[in-house]
C-alpha cells in the first residue's frame, strides 16, 4: 500500500487541478486521479466572471488565460429572431472592479494551462486512467481503492479532496447525498462553428423568448461557439439529436441549413440547483461540482468552484504547514454552503425562468426593463450589479444579502483562524462586498 505525504485529489477538472496548484506551490505533496485518460474535451463554463478574474490574477493565471480568451466587452438580449432587444456594456462597471467585462474560455482550455503548471512541480503527480472504487477512512487517515492501468492498488493519506465533479463516486461512497431542486425540463448544448459576427452578434448573447429561448456564446479564438437551448422532457435522446437542425435553424442568424455551420459536438444535461449539507465528511472535503451544481443561466457555476479551490487550498495549507485545527475545513464547509444556498441558488433560479417568462404582463415590464437598461447607463449598470433586485423577482436586494453573508463568513472564518493565518478572507471580501480598493463585487446573473 502506498502512502502519500499530503494530499490526495480526486478528479483533474479545473477545480481539482487548481486545488492541486495551490497546495504544490505551497510545497505540499499532491497526487491527483484522474479516471479519464487526459484533460476532458468538454467546454463547461465558458465564463470567466470578475471574481474569477480575480482569483486567477491571485494564482498567476490570468495573463495565460486572457492570452487564450475571447474578450467579451458586452452582453446581448435579443428576441428569437435575433432583433436585439438590449446591449449591455461591461465598461459601466469600472467604477466597481478592476475587470469590467467577461473572459471567454472553454475548461478545457484553463485545465491545460493548470496541468502544465503542475507539470513543473516535482511534489505534484497527475495519475491518469486511475478509477477511485472505494473510500475508506478512520480517525487518522484515508485509504482509497483504484483501478488503473497496472491493476487494483491502495492508497493512503491524511487529506482527501473530491473535486471529481457532479456524479462525484467519491462523495456516494461517503453516503453524501445532494438536496435541492432540479428542473424537468431538458438542456441541449450544441458547440457548433458558424460565423455570428457576420451577423453583429455580441460574444454572450441571450434569447428571451418563452418557447426560443436560449443563450449563445463564444469558446475560444478557433470560433467555435456554444448555443444552448431547452428540449422538452418527454423526447429521447435520439428525437433531440433528430430536431437539432430545425432547431438551429431558428436560433441561428441567417437561418442556416445543416451545410452551413459544422457541429462539434452536442451535449444533453439536467438542470438542478443543488447542495450536499456538509461538505467534508471526517478527512475527506468536497469542492466544485461534487459539493453543489447550479444551473448554468447564472453563470455562477465555475465561480463557485474557482472559490472553493481557493479557499480550501489555503484551508489545507494552513492545517498541513501551519499546524491550524483541522476545524478550520468545517468553517470552509459552512462558508461555502451559506454561499450557494444564500446567494448562488438564489440569485440563479429567477435567472432561468426570468429568461423564458410567458406571462404577458411580466415579461412586458422584463422587456420595458431591458430596453430601459440598453439606452440609459446608470440604469445599465444597476441592472448588471444587481439583476435581481431589479428585475422585481426578489422584495429584498441581493447587494444587501451578499453583504450579509460575507459578514457572517468573514465572522466564522476569523474565530477559526485566528490562531493561524487567517487564510480567505482576501477572496471573501472580494467576492462578498462592494467596490474597497477597486476590488470586484458580487455580479448577480453573470458572476
Amino acid at each position: 500500500m502506498e502512502t502519500v505525504e499530503g494530499v490526495v485529489i480526486v478528479g483533474a477538472g479545473s477545480v481539482g487541478l487548481l486545488t492541486a496548484l495551490k497546495l504544490g506551490r505551497a510545497g505540499i505533496r499532491v497526487v491527483v486521479l484522474e479516471a479519464r485518460a487526459g484533460i476532458s474535451s468538454s467546454l463547461h463554463a465558458a465564463a470567466f466572471t470578475p471574481t474569477t478574474m480575480a482569483a486567477l490574477a491571485d494564482e498567476g493565471l490570468l495573463e495565460e488565460v486572457r492570452k487564450r480568451a475571447v474578450m467579451c466587452p458586452d452582453v446581448a438580449y435579443r428576441h428569437s429572431d435575433g432583433t436585439l432587444i438590449a446591449k449591455m456594456d461591461c465598461d459601466v462597471l469600472a467604477p466597481d472592479t478592476d475587470y469590467p467585462y467577461l473572459l471567454l474560455l472553454g475548461q478545457n482550455h484553463l485545465c491545460g494551462l493548470i496541468a502544465q503548471q503542475l507539470g513543473a512541480l516535482p511534489n505534484v503527480e497527475i495519475r491518469w486512467n486511475h478509477q477511485v472504487e472505494e473510500v475508506v477512512q478512520d480517525d487518522a487517515c484515508v485509504t482509497l481503492q483504484t483501478r488503473g492501468p497496472g491493476g487494483r492498488t491502495q492508497l493512503r493519506s491524511r487529506w482527501v479532496v473530491a473535486a471529481d465533479g457532479a456524479n462525484s463516486s467519491s462523495r456516494d461512497q461517503l453516503g453524501l447525498k445532494m438536496t435541492g431542486r432540479r428542473w424537468p425540463e431538458r438542456m441541449v448544448a450544441v458547440d457548433v462553428f458558424y460565423d455570428f459576427t457576420l451577423h453583429e452578434y455580441s460574444r454572450a448573447n441571450f434569447i428571451h423568448d418563452p418557447l426560443d429561448w436560449a443563450f449563445i456564446v463564444q469558446l475560444d479564438q478557433s470560433g467555435l461557439w456554444r448555443v444552448c437551448y431547452e428540449e422538452n422532457s418527454s423526447l429521447s435522446d435520439v428525437e433531440i439529436r433528430h430536431r437539432m437542425p430545425e432547431r438551429l435553424q431558428r436560433l441561428l442568424p441567417g437561418a442556416p441549413t445543416a451545410d452551413q455551420y459544422r457541429v462539434e459536438q452536442l451535449d444533453l444535461f439536467q438542470v438542478s440547483q443543488r447542495c450536499v449539507k456538509d461538505l467534508r465528511r471526517g478527512r475527506v472535503v468536497l469542492a466544485g461540482d461534487a459539493a453543489h451544481v447550479s444551473n448554468p443561466m447564472g453563470g455562477l457555476g465555475l465561480s463557485g468552484g474557482v472559490q472553493d479551490a481557493s479557499l480550501l487550498g489555503q484551508a489545507l495549507i494552513a492545517i498541513i504547514n501551519e499546524n491550524a485545527a483541522p476545524s478550520v475545513l468545517d468553517e470552509y464547509s459552512l462558508s461555502r454552503r451559506k454561499a450557494f444556498t444564500a446567494f448562488t441558488s438564489k440569485a440563479s433560479t429567477p435567472w432561468f425562468t426570468w429568461m423564458k417568462e410567458g406571462g404577458r404582463i411580466q415579461r412586458a415590464r422584463d422587456l420595458a426593463l431591458l430596453e430601459k437598461a440598453g439606452t440609459d447607463r446608470a440604469v445599465m449598470r444597476e441592472f448588471l450589479l444587481d439583476f435581481e433586485q431589479f428585475n422585481g423577482r426578489r422584495s429584498r436586494s441581493l447587494t444587501s444579502r451578499v453583504k450579509l453573508i460575507g459578514e457572517v463568513v468573514k465572522q466564522s472564518l476569523h474565530h477559526a483562524l485566528r490562531s493561524t493565518s487567517g487564510f480567505a478572507m482576501e477572496l471573501w471580501e472580494r467576492a462578498c462586498s462592494r467596490k474597497d480598493s477597486r476590488t470586484p463585487r458580487s455580479i448577480s446573473h453573470r458572476e
